[in-house]
């Protein structure tokens, strides 16, 4: 159900915007053996309520267009790292792997203990304050 992937530079990844995909190939040209296996754009939640009536086709897209989405889940033996890959990352980065990390207990693992980590170019001022007091690790490349 969800297609873990080889740990490598791809053509494209699903739903990284431009900035996102140049800080992720940058990331993995500096840690290429940081994992073996990746997911990306892993969707997560319950999503929008589907309005009564909606046709089965257009309901899945919808409900898949409303659910979080986990920008990559990286993999090393026992090891799962929750990924936001965030240019200039601020409080909300701070927010979602929260957020992504409470709902993939949920929905995909509940004896997971994942490492939530923001990926970035650089940093609001305070972010990195606020991700230490959170236990959250920032990797600026």
């Amino acid at each position: 159900m969800y297609a873990r992937t080889k740990y490598e530079k791809k053509p494209w990844y699903p739903n990284l915007r431009e900035g996102e995909t140049f800080i992720w190939n940058r990331f993995l040209e500096k840690y290429p053996d940081a994992y073996t296996e990746t997911i990306y754009n892993l969707h997560l939640g319950e999503g929008a309520e589907i309005p009564a009536g909606t046709e089965e086709n257009i309901a899945r897209d919808f409900k898949l267009l409303t659910q979080y989405k986990i920008d990559v889940v990286g993999f090393n033996k026992d090891q799962i790292d929750i990924i936001e890959i965030k240019p200039y990352a601020g409080a909300s980065a701070i927010g979602q792997v929260i957020s992504y990390a409470e709902l993939y207990k949920k929905h995909i693992n509940p004896n997971a203990r994942p490492n939530l980590v923001i990926l970035t170019d650089q940093l609001r001022p305070d972010t990195e304050l606020l991700a230490k007091q959170l236990n959250i690790k920032i990797i600026i490349v």
